[in-house]
């Protein structure tokens, strides 16, 4: 289970919001579900399989979690598969409240401190996370812009390392973090599966349906800290291109996968999604040697790509609850057993409600666009 998940799980919204999924769904069990009138008033899904719910105003309620974390590895050292140094930002938990219509979705989320209470145990992260999905009826799209600064050493207790920090964990307020990135996937049986349904709330998945996916990626990563991201206490353990103190990773390619929902009684729903990438990646590092040597290294080599989505709900012609995980992965290869990884996505928990108005601004403007967006 991730820490993103076990916070949410922790936090005092969740039993809240649990509450009012118990409260609302009886009225959502026995209302009359509209049917669509054909395919064509339906933004061209199989009415069988999707209702589109685009043109009414979904209204929702959130607990979310945004992750950022990476983790350096030497397989030629240590048992079960080698050594691993993974270091993790102290992830918020934040509440949000949020608003779709047509191809629009805004969402506003606030970290409360009673939500967020475990400074003096992971010490203090600052962060900027920007993360877009835009998921329309062809494509997926992911797209990220982050920077961290301050991270605490996952599984790794202080007093090994000798560190003299306040925090329960060994903590590093020198390392920073940036990142900006894209995926987008193109999805084959858009007629019949949506990704709206599970990630978005604002279409209704009725039946069990799948789609193979392609599409690509890119990604600029950097990496900076004081000294090296190996602790001098750890260094026997890991080959010193891994010594890093700072790096620049650069990598883009091609990705496929596939992504299918099941559907139990036209409301209880599943959906996975993994999609896997080899590209071309190129960096440039800089690593911190013993006796304050310096030295960069610049390499191309293959690159990989992972992007898993998952979720897990309620769902119907009014109402909606869902538990959303999206994850991105990329792994560079330093080395014959040496690899750098990191990996950014979010985990929340949804409900959502649908008003049966139409904003006509917002149509107007759409209509006279020379594209159709929804």
């Amino acid at each position: 289970m991730s820490r993103a998940f076990r916070s949410l799980l922790r936090s005092n919204l969740f039993p809240g919001l649990l509450l009012l999924v118990h409260w609302s769904m009886p009225r959502q069990l026995h209302a009359q579900e509209p049917e669509p009138a054909d395919t064509l008033l339906n933004a061209g899904f199989d009415p069988e399989r999707v209702v589109d719910h685009t043109h009414m105003i979904t209204m929702r309620i959130y607990n979310s979690t945004k992750f950022n974390s990476f983790s350096i590895s030497d397989r030629s050292t240590g048992a079960d598969g080698g050594n691993t140094l993974t270091y993790q930002p102290n992830n918020q938990v934040n509440l949000g409240v949020g608003a779709s219509y047509r191809a629009l979705t805004l969402n506003l989320g606030f970290g409360f401190g009673f939500l967020n209470k475990d400074d003096a145990v992971k010490g203090t992260t600052n962060y900027f996370d920007a993360q877009g999905n835009l998921f329309a009826k062809t494509l997926a799209t992911n797209l990220f812009f982050q920077r961290y600064r301050g991270y605490y050493i996952d599984g790794i207790d202080k007093a090994l390392l000798g560190w003299e920090v306040p925090s329960v964990l060994p903590y590093r307020s020198d390392v920073v973090q940036s990142n900006i990135g894209l995926s987008t996937l193109y999805i084959f049986n858009n007629d019949r599966f949506s990704y709206r349904a599970a990630f978005n709330q604002d279409s209704w998945q009725r039946r069990s349906a799948g789609s193979f996916l392609a599409g690509g990626y890119a990604t600029y990563y950097t990496i900076r800290a004081d000294s090296s991201l190996v602790p001098a206490a750890l260094s026997a353990l890991y080959d010193s291109s891994l010594y890093i103190r700072r790096g620049d990773f650069v990598d883009a390619g091609p990705m496929g996968g596939y992504a299918h929902t099941f559907v139990i009684a036209r409301h209880v729903f599943i959906t996975l999604s993994y999609v896997v990438g080899v590209g071309l990646s190129t960096y440039r590092t800089t690593v911190s040697l013993p006796g304050g040597v310096e030295a960069t290294e610049r390499q191309v080599s293959a690159g990989f790509h992972g992007q898993g989505r998952s979720a897990l709900g309620y769902n119907g012609s009014r109402f909606t609850v869902a538990l959303t995980y999206n994850l991105e992965n990329v792994n560079y290869s330093i080395g014959t057993d040496e690899s750098f990884q990191w990996n950014v996505g979010n985990v929340r928990f949804n409900v959502a409600w649908r008003i049966d108005r139409r904003i006509k601004l917002i149509d107007r403007v759409l209509e006279r666009l020379p594209f159709s967006v929804g």
